[in-house]
């Protein structure tokens, strides 16, 4: 494939299966041919690794690798429309149909769950990782890992009817790298926060919080828009509300 300015130029098939990215304003074709060019890291292939699996792969972020170590089961499926096999390990599941979608991405499997070391030894590897677990356990050990090596982070988090999405190491206007930490200090105790099997996970608000994280995905690798650093953005499903809370850094360096 052509090369220009060191990203590979647009088949003419590209052209057409992206123009509605490269009309977007901001994106144009040399955003898109850094969507292509882009390695981006997904942990977790359940309700929120759903929808940015889908449309990291459908955008065309040319290598995504997942990591899940987790298999399909039959209440996943209310919400996790990246599967139709109960049993599989979802990575895998969730690979054949990114490369059914998009035969421009290349996809790589990890079927594990992650240590703090092998996370601190993969991160690197990456233009972006993308926390979609559903445990805070996952999250600040994915948050600590990724502040360890800089890496920049998109996360999120959905239960019930709210969710809650941030852009964590990418510089703030202060020039400041915000990770979890710094919108929640301490892991919280197990019976402190409330969990889906207490309190259900509406499906369909939780892909709404998934699309977020791809979207914010996608500004970050193709270069344009205004990313949510320093920023969190909540949505209240039940009451149709989004806010948008302001996060600064918290901790002494």
């Amino acid at each position: 494939m052509p090369v220009t300015d060191g990203l590979p130029a647009l088949t003419d098939e590209q052209r057409e299966r992206y123009v509605r990215n490269i009309d977007v304003v901001g994106m144009g074709v040399e955003g898109q041919q850094k969507l292509l060019a882009s390695r981006v890291l997904v942990i977790g292939a359940g309700g929120l690794g759903s929808p940015v699996l889908t449309y990291l792969a459908a955008a065309g972020v040319g290598h995504i690798d997942v990591v899940d170590g987790d298999a399909v089961e039959l209440k996943n499926m209310q919400r996790q429309v990246l599967h139709t096999q109960l049993g599989r390990n979802k990575a895998e599941s969730a690979a054949d149909r990114m490369r059914a979608l998009n035969p421009d991405v290349q996809v790589g499997v990890f079927p594990e769950y992650l240590t703090h070391e092998r996370a601190v030894e993969m991160f690197p590897g990456y233009d972006l990782v993308m926390d979609c677990c559903d445990t805070f356990g996952a999250k600040f050990l994915i948050s600590d890992a990724a502040e360890a090596v800089s890496a920049p982070l998109v996360w999120a988090t959905a239960v019930g009817m709210q969710g809650q999405c941030s852009v964590f190491g990418v510089p703030d206007a202060h020039g400041d790298r915000l990770y979890l930490r710094d919108l929640i200090p301490e892991e919280p105790a197990t019976g402190d926060y409330p969990l889906a099997v207490e309190i259900g996970v509406l499906g369909a608000m939780v892909g709404q919080i998934g699309a977020l994280q791809a979207t914010e995905a996608i500004k970050l690798l193709a270069g344009f828009g205004e990313p949510l650093v320093g920023r969190v953005m909540v949505l209240e499903a039940a009451r149709g509300r989004w806010s948008v809370l302001p996060l600064r850094k918290s901790r002494a360096l």
